[in-house]
């Protein structure tokens, strides 16, 4: 019995040993479907996708972590935080802009109060503030509303500041630039960093301190957090560790202006990849860290639980967190982005206990986290691609869900609502094109044109059977049972309404480009016209009916490349200040245009029928006269039209 226990034993023995001389490739196909369980194997897996994404995206450097039930399995830095002194990334020193990541700190906050019994998630909010959100609708926001971006307000441009010295108190700034309320509360998801930020303020109210120093003594403390901040500008110990950020642009690196937010508790924060990581061990472990606890068990776990979601068929919101589903696992994340420079991820699998958080200085957006993501998914949790059984009826399914959708965190109601018609930038409109196969291809969903197939009557999936990374496309339906409402199954922290033919991109640039070829015409033909005809006899109505006419056509001309020139900037940084005092000056333009060109309408009936005006010239007129009431509809379409800043 003996000699057999120790034949069992040397047999495992040798076993084990021949696992652990086992290439990385062999060991890593043991693990798969399993999670990371071997820090150098992951290790591995991750220097061999950084090294990848930073030479072929252009990023100077990148830092990311890794926990497993409890642990810091990995963390490490890639790349330079300041490309001029060679200074590497190092995850243990290193802070990066979190961007909105750092809204964490802001719905942990509000949790702690709310299990506190200070904060109550369904009370009108104006019960705590000292100024008053309109009641635009009989329902209240709530904090329940703020948590899971239902509140209904309009997306505010203008959220960074130049200069620290810019910056003013959340109260007083939260105060005088109240969004619209554009829809009832709790009606659709609409990302909001005022929604956020107004949630931060209300923890300074109840707690009468300043949202970054709570933070600091109840989040950042208790958690071991020393080389995190959300004060700005930065402690001089920790902004001497901050990495540069840049954007990739004539063909190489520069290092981005330093930016700053105006709305506290939106996603200030700097942190290194490490502190993160014990920010995602308490998420993850419902709120403790060790021996430490900064909330309830109870509370811990409902921050993980489903809070709102746009349909039953997709993911919905957690508290702070959207859910989403990659290679059949739950996940809890959310993104961040900071100027055009920064950008960080940060994905929780509650059910397998891990968590992974990166961050990058380049190029701002969510795809570099979110491709980091999808091969973590792919790689760790990998799962059988199936494709996809089209309806019997697909090419007339199709057809019904083809159009334009338009993002409900677009800028209604600003002149920022141009970004719509911007594919790149985050606010475009997704087009469905519809084709006699009955597929339907998406355009502005992502860099990549995709092709789906209707499985469903109000369901559409990716034509080649893959879910990730955005999971099936459910449209909601009107009245009379046709689509008009897009939702991605796995980004709930929007909607997509269908728009009128008329406020599609194809339109409002194909009017515009007519228009302008229009006014060229005038511009070009009006002065060889009266060359020509300059022996002739023509009324002092006729020409100051043209003249008049001219002098709009230029300020209509003039207004392009003058927004072009502003508006970037107002948007980025907002119109305070002398901008605002700029963006006022180019609005005013198509006034003065438009005031012209109803001068010489006037003008145009006095002279009609006067001699020295050609039936041609006329009928030239007439549609000069419509291309600058059409520009006029172009401009108050999209907000350009007053002072909508």
């Amino acid at each position: 019995m003996n000699i057999i226990v120790r034949r069992l034993a040397i047999t495992a023995m040798l076993l084990a040993l021949l696992a652990a001389a086992a290439p990385a490739p062999l060991r890593a196909a043991q693990l798969v479907g399993l999670g990371p369980r071997d820090p150098q194997e992951l290790g591995a897996f991750l220097d061999t996708f950084f090294r990848d994404q930073l030479e072929r995206e252009h990023i100077a450097g990148a830092a990311v972590s890794v926990v497993k039930d409890g642990e810091l399995l990995v963390a490490r830095g890639y790349g330079y935080a300041d490309l001029a002194a060679r200074a590497p990334v190092v995850a243990e020193q290193t802070l990066f802009a979190t961007g909105s990541t750092g809204k964490l700190f802001t719905w942990v906050a509000v949790m702690q109060l709310v299990e506190q019994g200070l904060l109550d998630l369904d009370a009108d909010v104006n019960t705590y503030l000292t100024f008053t959100i309109p009641a635009t609708y009989p329902e209240p926001i709530t904090l329940r509303h703020l948590l899971s971006h239902t509140a209904g307000f309009d997306n505010l441009p203008g959220i960074y500041a130049r200069d620290p010295h810019e910056l003013v108190s959340a109260g007083l700034y939260l105060s005088t630039h109240i969004p619209e309320r554009v829809r009832a509360p709790g009606e659709l998801a609409a990302y909001s960093n005022y929604g956020a930020a107004l949630a931060g303020h209300i923890v300074e109210e109840v707690t009468h301190t300043p949202f970054a120093r709570y933070a600091e003594q109840h989040i950042l403390a208790p958690l071991g957090m020393a080389s995190t901040s959300l004060r700005q500008p930065l402690p001089a110990d920790l902004a001497a560790r901050a990495s540069v950020g840049y954007s990739y642009t004539g063909g190489q690196l520069r290092a981005a202006p330093q930016r700053y937010i105006r709305l506290p508790a939106a996603g200030e924060s700097y942190a290194t990849a490490t502190d993160m990581a014990r920010l995602m061990v308490a998420l993850l472990q419902r709120g403790s860290y060790g021996e430490v606890r900064i909330l309830s068990e109870a509370t811990g776990g409902q921050m993980q639980q489903q809070l709102f979601t746009h349909d039953p068929r997709v993911n919905g919101m957690a508290y702070g967190m959207a859910e989403a589903r990659l290679g059949g696992e739950r996940i809890l994340k959310h993104n961040g982005v900071f100027a055009t420079s920064f950008n960080s991820i940060v994905a929780l699998l509650p059910e397998r206990g891990v968590g992974i958080y990166a961050s990058y200085n380049s190029n701002g957006g969510f795809a570099q986290g979110e491709e980091l993501l999808q091969a973590f998914i792919d790689h760790y949790y990998p799962t059988d691609t199936v494709t996809p059984t089209p309806l019997a009826d697909a090419p007339q399914v199709a057809a019904r869900m083809a159009g334009t959708y338009r993002t409900s965190n677009s800028f209604a109601r600003s002149f920022a609502k141009l970004l719509a018609l911007l594919p790149g930038s985050g606010y475009g409109d997704i087009q469905l094109i519809a084709a006699s196969d009955g597929s339907v291809t998406s355009v502005g969903l992502g860099p990549q044109r995709l092709r789906w197939v209707p499985v469903a009557p109000d369901v559409l999936c990716l034509a080649d059977g893959r879910h990730d990374p955005y999971g099936d496309l459910v449209f909601g339906t009107d009245a009379a049972g046709g689509p008009d409402r897009l939702f991605i199954e796995n980004n709930p922290f929007r909607a997509y309404d269908r728009v009128p033919w008329y406020e599609t991109g194809g339109f409002a640039l194909g009017l515009f480009a007519a228009c302008g070829l229009i006014f060229v015409s005038a511009i070009a033909g009006w002065p060889i016209t009266a060359f020509i005809n300059r022996g002739r006899r023509a009324s002092s109505a006729h020409r100051l009916s043209i003249q008049l006419a001219g002098g709009a056509i230029a300020l209509y001309l003039l207004f392009l490349p003058m927004i072009i020139l502003v508006a970037p900037e107002a948007i980025s940084v907002g119109a305070e200040g002398g901008l605002r005092a700029a963006m006022r000056t180019v609005l005013c333009l198509p006034l003065l245009g438009g005031a012209l060109l109803l001068g010489s309408a006037l003008t145009a009936v006095r002279a009609w029928g006067l001699a020295g005006w050609s039936r041609l010239g006329r009928a030239h007129y007439l549609l000069v006269l419509l291309a600058g009431v059409g520009y006029l509809w172009f401009l108050n379409t999209w907000n350009l039209l007053g002072f909508r800043i």
